[in-house]
């Protein structure tokens, strides 16, 4: 089973590359952020003549989150159910061949220590009670998305000291490690431990070809998961492409 994450950068601007990607790496599910579309704007025609369904939840020219799957999907959620939290299109769940499967597009924070900063590290917290509500971690679950945390020296290419910068401090760093004591584990660290590999790259500067980017797109599985895992790919590649996201695909592959 391939499960991919992927943060597009507006769905409408990279359709043509993600229906391609698709067809070509058929995915079971891919989870797509920053779709960018409203619900009503959402092509699921076009992923439904490449045989897949689509479970979406999104807003118009911000955010967004969508689910992929030919399979069945079950017991899909969108959002935390809480109008407090519930005004940005973050969070989507849906059950695909026995896994649950969650697709986050967490807050980036705009500046270290700032009012959307703080709103960052809350909705963290907000989404370990969520996972407490509607999931157990004796179960398959897997949480992935664009997390716009850097977790460790190894995922970004700033200075080792980064604890007051965002992505990297140590604000942000505890709230990921809630993630962890909850009962998830970083499929592509464990099974690159010491592996420098990068997910993001800024459009500016000449990032991408200096490499200076972070690792911030992940894949968290439970045990039960983690047991099954066969490899996780960073799709470095299409960041190569003309008119990319900055962000590029990671897959994680399981055993049936």
């Amino acid at each position: 089973m391939k499960v991919a994450t992927w943060n597009v950068n507006s769905l409408r601007a990279r359709q043509d590359a993600v229906l391609d990607w698709v067809e070509a790496n058929e995915p079971d599910v891919l989870c797509l952020q920053e779709t960018k579309l409203s619900d009503q704007e959402f092509p699921e025609d076009e992923f439904g003549d490449l045989d897949c369904d689509a479970h979406f939840w999104g807003q118009k020219s911000y955010n967004g989150v969508a689910i992929i799957t030919p399979h069945e999907a079950q017991r899909v959620i969108r959002g935390f159910q809480d109008p407090a939290w519930d005004e940005d299109k973050r969070v989507i769940a849906a059950r695909v061949n026995g896994i649950d499967v969650i697709d986050i597009y967490l807050p980036n924070g705009q500046s270290y220590g700032s009012d959307k900063y703080r709103y960052k590290l809350e909705w963290m917290d907000r989404l370990v009670d969520w996972l407490d509500q509607h999931f157990d971690p004796e179960d398959p679950v897997l949480l992935c998305g664009d997390f716009n945390i850097a977790p460790t020296a190894l995922d970004h290419c700033g200075p080792e000291d980064s604890s007051e910068q965002l992505f990297t401090s140590e604000g942000e760093r505890t709230r990921y490690r809630r993630f962890l004591d909850w009962g998830f584990v970083d499929a592509f660290r464990h099974l690159h431990p010491q592996e420098r590999a990068y997910t993001w790259w800024d459009y500016r500067g000449m990032a991408f070809q200096r490499n200076e980017g972070m690792r911030i797109d992940h894949v968290l599985v439970t045990p039960s998961l983690l047991a099954r895992l066969n490899d996780v790919t960073v799709h470095r590649a299409l960041r190569s492409e003309e008119a990319p996201s900055d962000h590029v695909p990671v897959v994680a592959e399981f055993d049936p």
